[in-house]
């Protein structure tokens, strides 16, 4: 494959990367845990596309000088980059305050259980706890 057509498949990779962090952030805000799973698989894989992309790009620019036009194509690219790091970064602090609000909220269900547990009815009625309690 050519610099010119590995620059630019590697465009439409980081394009379709944003895409689906945009996705995954709305899914999480919605709370679809089984769509976000799937969503993650798919970014993985988007990654691992992008990653091997960028690999095949490096060796050939080790051999080659790049064009101008090429060298415009990267720059762009280190753009997005750019721009799909901080989408990440954002997506990351959100699922973490949804995480920590998560566990919160799961601390004080665990909590509130326990208390609970703390009140016995008397048995000294005549076995039902409300007759009992009169």
């Amino acid at each position: 494959m050519t610099m010119e057509k590995l620059v630019q498949k590697s465009l439409r990779e980081y394009l379709a990367m944003q895409d689906m962090l945009s996705q995954l952030t709305v899914l999480l805000e919605k709370g679809q845990t089984d769509a976000l799973m799937r969503a993650q698989r798919e970014w993985q894989n988007l990654n691992a596309q992008a990653r091997e992309t960028d690999r095949q790009m490096h060796v050939l620019m080790e051999d080659l000088e790049p064009s101008e036009m090429v060298r415009a194509a990267v720059q762009e690219k280190k753009q997005i980059m750019s721009e799909v790091r901080q989408q990440c970064e954002e997506l990351q602090k959100k699922a973490r305050t949804l995480q920590a609000l998560t566990a919160d909220e799961l601390h004080r269900l665990k909590t509130g259980r326990k208390a609970l547990g703390g009140y016995r009815a008397s048995n000294r009625g005549s076995g039902n706890t409300l007759l009992g309690s009169c």
